[in-house]
């Protein structure tokens, strides 16, 4: 199966991965699945990180690249594809996962309720 990771996902598995639940570490654990992050996830914890929201791992790209994880690129089909997306969540970061997962036929693993509400399968993370 194929998967993305919502960012909080990202700096939970590599920082507390106690916070996520058991059935989603199995999946990202499992080699036989591909974990996908979005470039908008770095980004997001770029800006976070910038306003003083956010600490992030000191190597953060040496330990995803560690962990075996894919990135996605953002590409403007994706960005243009969030004006038919129902304005359900305002973060504009989280819109563009949707969208990403939507197109790419991903699973979301997320704890994100919001996110949920949205036509894309999910699990709870």
């Amino acid at each position: 199966m194929r998967y993305l990771l919502d960012t909080h996902i990202i700096l939970w598995w590599l920082v507390s991965p106690t916070k996520i639940s058991k059935p989603a570490q199995k999946i990202i654990r499992d080699k036989k699945n591909e974990i996908y992050l979005s470039s908008v996830s770095f980004w997001e914890m770029a800006i976070k990180k910038s306003i003083g929201k956010l600490t992030l791992p000191h190597s953060l790209l040496e330990a995803v690249a560690g962990e075996g994880f894919k990135i996605l690129p953002i590409m403007p089909d994706e960005c243009l594809g969030i004006v038919d997306l129902p304005l359900i969540h305002t973060d504009p970061f989280d819109r563009l996962l949707v969208i990403q997962a939507k197109l790419h036929d991903l699973v979301l693993i997320t704890k994100d309720a919001t996110i949920m509400e949205y036509p894309v399968i999910c699990i709870k993370a």
